[in-house]
């Protein structure tokens, strides 16, 4: 813990690691006033391009706009230069959302990134790497509200003060999944939330069969 006002995201990583665990969700969508880096948008980190396409739909059909972020392993470099702990809690400063979600993808079963190896380790027997198609992975996307939690003045239907951003394309986008569920049966969708100020993470696990608005 190289930064202790980034706890934020080591609770949301228990949650996420917690969560992919224990119930192999098909998607997990979290969602966390995470870092103030992300001061102007309203940005989505997902390593699912399928998963990505239907919450921008969902968000363009509410005039709730998303912007995806990206989502590099560079990101995690920083992260990685403890020579005690396998994960450092902050990069750079430089693209600080961008590290804070990269540190918590390393917490999505199945998504962690593959240490690289050097020197000595080079020549060393390891377990292969298996890279998995979309599809054979957890679906998961990290949207960082801190940016757009709260207006300073009134527009089109988001009042001035508190926005509650981005719930309209949520449940937009819990309505898609639903109406598909009458053509296919769809997986399970996990949706995670998480607070900084009151530090309380609430998490719903709900067939998309019974998705309504």
């Amino acid at each position: 813990v190289a930064d202790t006002d980034a706890e934020g995201r080591l609770i949301l990583a228990d949650a996420l690691y917690y969560l992919t665990s224990k119930f192999k969700p098909h998607s997990v969508i979290d969602l966390a006033t995470l870092t103030g880096a992300m001061d102007v948008a309203l940005g989505v980190f997902t390593n699912s391009d399928a998963l990505w396409h239907q919450l921008n739909q969902a968000a363009t059909r509410t005039s709730d706009a998303f912007w995806r972020m990206p989502l590099h392993p560079d990101y995690l470099k920083p992260m990685r230069a403890s020579i005690v702990a396998d994960l450092i809690n902050i990069g750079n400063r430089s693209g600080g959302s961008c590290t804070a979600a990269a540190f918590l993808k390393e917490f999505v079963l199945g998504l962690e990134t593959p240490v690289e190896s050097t020197g000595e380790e080079a020549n060393t027997p390891t377990a292969a790497v298996v890279v998995k198609e979309e599809g054979e992975t957890i679906r998961w996307a990290h949207i960082d509200i801190a940016g757009v939690m709260e207006s300073k003045e009134a527009a089109g239907y988001t009042p001035k003060g508190m926005s509650g951003r981005p719930t309209r394309s949520l449940i937009e986008f819990a309505r898609n999944a639903a109406s598909q569920a009458t053509e296919a049966p769809t997986p399970m969708v996990n949706f995670t939330f998480k607070s900084e100020a009151s530090g309380k993470v609430d998490s719903a696990n709900t067939a998309s069969a019974q998705m309504s608005g």
